[in-house]
């Protein structure tokens, strides 16, 4: 649970909302993760870290399902740590 408001996608302006479709669309989600949101407070380290991912789902030696499927673990791996489980 968040510990501070996370604004919802249609509080931003219009150009972040663009960028957003941007990211639903390269995700093939239908909302903004709140991630992306808490990000867009920062444009210019948002601008690096959508780079980032875009470079690393990139084709490359593993498919991007695979990619996304160990980011997800670590995610988990990482969040259960977080919380001693």
């Amino acid at each position: 649970m968040e510990t501070v408001r996370i604004r919802d996608e249609s509080e931003f302006p219009e150009e972040t909302q663009k960028q957003f479709r941007h990211v639903k669309e390269f995700f093939n989600i239908d909302f903004v993760p709140k991630m992306v949101r808490v990000l867009s407070h920062y444009p210019e380290f948002r601008a690096g870290q959508g780079r980032c991912t875009r470079r690393a789902l990139s084709p490359g030696a593993l498919p991007r399902t695979t990619k996304e499927l160990i980011a997800s673990a670590v995610s988990a791996i990482n969040s259960a740590s977080k919380w001693g489980s």
